[in-house]
């Protein structure tokens, strides 16, 4: 059993060749997260949402090892065409749910090319025994950077593949 403690919040950052519309139209489309996410394979907008306008709300549908499955739903906190999308996890009643993170992506321009960081925060820790739990079944959690790290190298794989 790892004691490595909960980082709360952390980012790490890619240089892409493409135009940062380009990112933008790729890292606000959640339709098309399970693409390059280690963890989340598949989301979509829910009924009535505005995709890519803050204050919409979609389905992240998330898996981990063999047998971790979970579902949170997600509400967009900032989408700015070329600049920014953030959104944050919503607490729910159930316990297991609690928590809050806040992902996101603010994109610059840089020679021509896309300076990308991903970001998060923690905003609400699971509640302990739960946090104990998710530790073991989920060591990563303790640390996101790797994984986002994973996404941004696949993030700027597709994007080599796309014209701009």
């Amino acid at each position: 059993m790892t004691r490595r403690p909960w980082r709360t919040a952390g980012s790490v950052e890619l240089l892409v060749s493409a135009p940062p519309e380009a990112v933008y139209d790729l890292v606000s489309d959640v339709t098309r997260f399970g693409e390059r996410s280690v963890e989340c394979h598949a989301a979509g907008w829910l009924d009535g949402a505005s995709p890519r306008t803050g204050g919409a709300v979609f389905r992240g549908r998330n898996r981990a090892g063999l047998l971790a499955r979970w579902a949170r739903r997600c509400e967009v906190l900032e989408a700015d065409t070329g600049r920014a999308f953030v959104f944050r996890t919503l607490p729910e009643r159930d316990p297991t749910r609690r928590d809050s993170t806040t992902w996101g992506y603010r994109i610059e321009p840089a020679d021509g090319r896309s300076r990308v960081t991903h970001f998060y925060e923690i905003t609400r820790l699971p509640l302990r025994p739960f946090r104990a739990l998710f530790g073991l079944l989920l060591p990563d959690h303790r640390d996101m950077r790797p994984q986002m790290r994973r996404n941004l190298e696949a993030l700027r794989d597709q994007l080599s593949r796309a014209p701009h």
